[in-house]
């Protein structure tokens, strides 16, 4: 069966005092669309899978590169939806590599990920953030397809987050759910899971801002700690309920709206 190979490599860089692009390769199905910020705000780019889906022996790459001085926002126009792999399939692959260079800002925000019953997924984010730069990420998983009563009763999912920091390997962190949801890791009755992580050469003022936030945010269950100077902030419940706490987090975190295609 014909599988998806995709690429896409986007690059900001500071030029006259504006950060413009700098290089841009995609591939199909991976593609990234360029919309008009609103006034005041960073660049955007937003990705997208334009098979309108991932299943079993697909291989997805997205890298995202903010030079020295730079700002730039990064999402996905909608949900990634992972669908069932054939009997015999291989798990379909996607790697994200995010780099940040002294003095730059990315916000890193893809919309959910719906890992379909019985599909097999793994996913690595590895991010990658100089002295100087800054990082405000996220990535939120749903397991099953809860509105239409389906659940997360066989695949695999297999994520993998890290982040290094110059010469070290600052933080790194993989969630396994093979078969049922694993109630004995704390998801409980909980279907969705959104991790939120934040890179800065001073964490704390951070930490406590979205320590207050969570500690106010109902409907899901929420923490956030430091971990050798990272933030990594998690939001625990029903996918409805998760996504919409997410959105308020980090609405108020970063003090401006989501992009836009988070509220289409």
């Amino acid at each position: 069966m014909q599988r998806a190979s995709g690429e896409s490599r986007v690059t900001f860089d500071l030029r006259d005092g504006k950060t413009r692009l700098g290089d841009l390769y995609q591939r199909d199905p991976c593609r990234v669309l360029f919309p008009k910020p609103e006034l005041g705000e960073p660049p955007q780019a937003v990705m997208i899978t334009t098979s309108g889906g991932v299943t079993g022996g697909d291989a997805l790459r997205m890298s995202v590169e903010i030079g020295p001085g730079a700002e730039a926002v990064a999402t996905t126009q909608a949900a990634e939806k992972i669908y069932r792999a054939s009997r015999g399939s291989v798990a379909c692959t996607i790697d994200v590599d995010v780099r940040v260079a002294e003095g730059a800002t990315l916000d890193w925000l893809p919309q959910e990920t719906i890992v379909f019953e019985g599909s097999r997924l793994k996913r690595r984010t590895v991010a990658e953030v100089v002295e100087g730069g800054s990082l405000l990420a996220c990535e939120m998983v749903v397991l099953g397809r809860g509105a239409s009563g389906e659940r997360f009763a066989s695949g695999l999912l297999l994520d993998a987050w890290s982040v290094r920091r110059p010469g070290r390997l600052a933080w790194t962190d993989t969630l396994r759910v093979e078969g049922e949801t694993p109630d004995g890791a704390g998801f409980g009755t909980a279907n969705a899971l959104a991790t939120v992580i934040g890179v800065w050469d001073a964490p704390q003022p951070h930490f406590e801002k979205a320590r207050a936030l969570l500690e106010a945010a109902d409907a899901v269950r929420a923490g956030v700690t430091v971990v050798n100077g990272i933030m990594v902030a998690r939001l625990l419940g029903e996918a409805t309920a998760v996504r919409h706490a997410t959105i308020r987090f980090l609405t108020e975190f970063r003090g401006r709206r989501l992009p836009r295609v988070w509220h289409v």
